[in-house]
């Protein structure tokens, strides 16, 4: 879904504001996330910018502080600030992140500094690697703080989901553009293998009742297995 009509309007009347108050020191505004992707749920979604500034001071931060607060409350979060340099600088650090925006962005004002960016695929695997051992970790704790499967363990896992979906969708990013906005499916076809559970975990989001006690002794023992072998997986593709 794209952004709806409310929201583009807000965002012309925000963008005039930003070029008005950050005057020549606004390189360039560049919309990237859910609007951009085509995901963006109107009322739900938040609209994000990253702000490129020729240099990033103090004056500069507290006048866009004094602009976003309006917004803020209008589904707008805060935006990302940076310079060229910072931008340059920590591809290395945050390649996901950077490899994210650069493939879903619109350039809404200035200078497209991001179409050209470069981001080395091991970099990449590396964060994933962390990403998905930490997110094992995170689950083996959970199970050992809720082993009678709790409703605790419930709101345990679909904070998991959250991230896991992030991090699942940045997997994605390791092969060259693919259709089809299914994430798992994706990962299913990158990989090689099958993940019924982490499917399942993600579509506990829109879900409004808590699974049953049945389900979770079905899906968490498999979850458990799905995401080390991706964490595998993904270790093994340094090789």
């Amino acid at each position: 879904m794209g952004m709806d009509e409310k929201t583009r309007n807000l965002l012309d009347r925000l963008t005039a504001e930003l070029k008005k108050t950050l005057g020549k020191n606004l390189k360039a505004i560049i919309l990237y996330g859910s609007s951009v992707r085509g995901d963006f749920v109107p009322g739900r979604s938040d609209v994000n910018l990253m702000l490129v500034l020729n240099e990033v001071e103090l004056d500069s931060l507290r006048k866009l502080g004094a602009v976003m607060r309006k917004y803020r409350r209008k589904g707008f979060a805060v935006p990302v600030v940076a310079d060229e340099f910072y931008l340059q600088s920590s591809l290395d650090v945050f390649p996901l992140e950077w490899e994210e925006i650069k493939r879903h962005h619109k350039l809404i004002y200035g200078e497209d500094l991001l179409s050209g960016i470069n981001i080395q695929q091991e970099h990449l695997r590396l964060q994933l690697e962390r990403e998905f051992k930490q997110n094992l970790l995170w689950l083996r704790e959970l199970m050992i703080e809720h082993p009678d499967f709790s409703k605790e363990l419930c709101q345990g896992l679909l904070s998991a989901s959250r991230s896991l979906y992030a991090h699942l969708r940045a997997l994605t990013l390791m092969a060259p553009e693919s259709e089809g906005k299914d994430i798992v499916l994706r990962a299913e076809k990158l990989t090689g293998e099958k993940f019924p559970a982490l499917s399942w975990l993600i579509q506990l989001r829109t879900q409004t009742k808590s699974p049953k006690k049945a389900e979770l002794l079905k899906n968490v023992p498999r979850l458990l297995q799905e995401v080390d072998l991706l964490a595998k997986w993904i270790d093994r593709a340094g090789e």
